[in-house]
């Protein structure tokens, strides 16, 4: 799987302005059930944790109309807000797949330039 950095993700205008943050993990698996209302989920990309030789990691996964796909890992991401991840509610954890949690989401806005 492809590794990349948060500097060249920031670089990236294409990537940052499709970064879908309103798509979480339980969203992405039942995008009509989840809100009451359809959630569109096939452009974009959805950023979440999940365990990968036991260990966190951020996964880059484009969403699209047929089948979405995983594009890449995260390699920089600070592990204290990785396994910050882990801790959430849940209903919102799903297949494995943890939400990126309200400090490592404001932390990526912040290197994106989108704060």
């Amino acid at each position: 799987m492809l590794l990349i950095s948060v500097n060249k993700l920031k670089d990236s205008e294409h990537f940052r302005d499709n970064i879908r943050w309103d798509v979480t993990p339980r969203i992405f698996l039942n995008p009509r059930k989840s809100t009451g209302e359809a959630v569109d989920v096939t452009h974009g990309y959805m950023l979440y944790i999940d365990l990968v030789n036991d260990k966190p990691e951020m996964v880059i996964m484009q969403l699209k109309d047929i089948m979405s796909k995983t594009v890449g890992y995260v390699s920089d991401i600070p592990e204290d807000m990785l396994k910050e991840a882990l801790n959430c509610a849940a209903p919102e954890c799903v297949s494995g797949m943890y939400p990126l949690g309200e400090k490592l989401e404001n932390w990526l806005k912040k290197e994106f330039g989108l704060n």
